[in-house]
């Protein structure tokens, strides 16, 4: 008798294992894979546009930078200022919306988001059926929480550090940004369509809004492995020639 206990206890214990591992119902497995942002080729005939594609974000997030913002940006240094140069993280705001490779894997209780150059971009967890800290530690990709009305995906990010920049025009913005961002998957689902909105009102006059769109890609195609600077070499060189010539302008001051 306590042995026929024992198992069903036992079979109990692992099927409750098992339904903390799998995914909830509502996670939409159907979107499990792997994303690249879409080319002007393959959104061609669609009717979606990215927004400020490439270097032309830069033109959307400028005219709503404050004056401290504007001049903060205008005297940092493109190379000898930039993390990503030395492999430090970089946050969710420039690779995702520049060259965007993640994997979107569901989990019961979170998306996780992996991207192709984890060293910069990193892993980023956006947590199902919660909210967030009331004061959550400052990081590179902040605290995401998410849910789902009907088949669109609302994610709310906040608690982000202040070391990152908006985009590769080296716009800063403060511990206070937000971002909202409305994920769905158009075209019979071809697509993710990611509608973006940043806040931040110490270094922003008024918030911006844009689209990106990224491909799913085959399941027998996988993410390759890409590291960060695999020759730091030439980078550091590139950094090092970068602060001379700060140094070169510090020593005319004087």
């Amino acid at each position: 008798m306590l042995s026929r206990i024992f198992v069903v206890l036992l079979v109990l214990g692992i099927e409750s294992d098992l339904a903390r591992a799998q995914p909830a119902p509502e996670t939409h497995l159907d979107w499990i894979g792997y994303y690249t942002l879409a080319t002007r080729a393959e959104l061609a005939g669609t009717g979606f546009k990215q927004d400020g594609p490439g270097e032309r974000l830069n033109d959307l997030i400028i005219p709503h930078l404050q004056p401290w913002a504007k001049a903060r940006m205008e005297a940092t240094d493109g190379i000898a200022d930039d993390t990503g140069q030395v492999c430090l993280p970089t946050g969710i705001f420039r690779y995702p919306n520049m060259a965007g490779r993640f994997l979107w894997l569901p989990e019961r209780d979170r998306i996780v988001m992996v991207f192709e150059l984890i060293n910069t971009a990193g892993v980023r967890r956006i947590y199902l059926n919660s909210q967030h800290p009331k004061n959550p530690i400052p990081t590179w990709n902040g605290h995401s929480v998410g849910r789902w009305e009907g088949d669109t995906f609302i994610v709310d990010t906040v608690g982000f550090n202040d070391k990152s920049w908006l985009f590769s025009g080296m716009e800063p913005h403060t511990e206070e940004a937000h971002v909202i961002e409305r994920i769905s998957r158009p075209g019979n689902g071809a697509f993710m369509e990611i509608a973006i909105t940043v806040e931040d009102r110490e270094a922003l006059t008024s918030a911006y809004t844009y689209k990106r769109y990224y491909k799913k890609q085959p399941d027998t195609k996988e993410m390759p492995e890409l590291v960060c600077n695999e020759d730091p070499v030439p980078w550091k060189q590139f950094r090092n020639e970068a602060l001379k010539k700060q140094l070169d302008r510090s020593r005319q001051v004087k």
